[in-house]
């Protein structure tokens, strides 16, 4: 577990349960929460991790919602759920 991004999500009042939620999809991808770690740390992008073309990085620029923290769960989607990853992108990161 990282006590990292775990005292990031506390900090920002992120529910218990959702945040081992995220800490098992961040554990098995170990290079993304490198760089999500990171990016904690530091508020830059390392961009090593790439994920059908695209780095956490080129995610953010995609939309405001997926500065920081969206862009790396992103990550995990298009690489878990490449499909439905892929549709939220083309269609713009709608809210219902």
């Amino acid at each position: 577990m990282s006590k990292v991004i775990k005292g990031y999500y506390e900090k920002a009042g992120v529910q218990p349960l959702l945040i081992e939620e995220k800490l098992k999809k961040l554990a098995n991808n170990n290079d993304i929460l490198g760089e999500f770690e990171y990016w904690i740390l530091n508020r830059k992008y390392v961009d090593e991790v790439r994920v059908d073309g695209y780095s956490a990085s080129d995610l953010a620029k995609l939309s405001a919602l997926l500065e920081g923290e969206g862009a790396f769960m992103l990550l995990i989607e298009l690489r878990e759920n490449p499909d439905k990853a892929k549709k939220r992108i083309k269609n713009g990161f709608k809210i219902k």
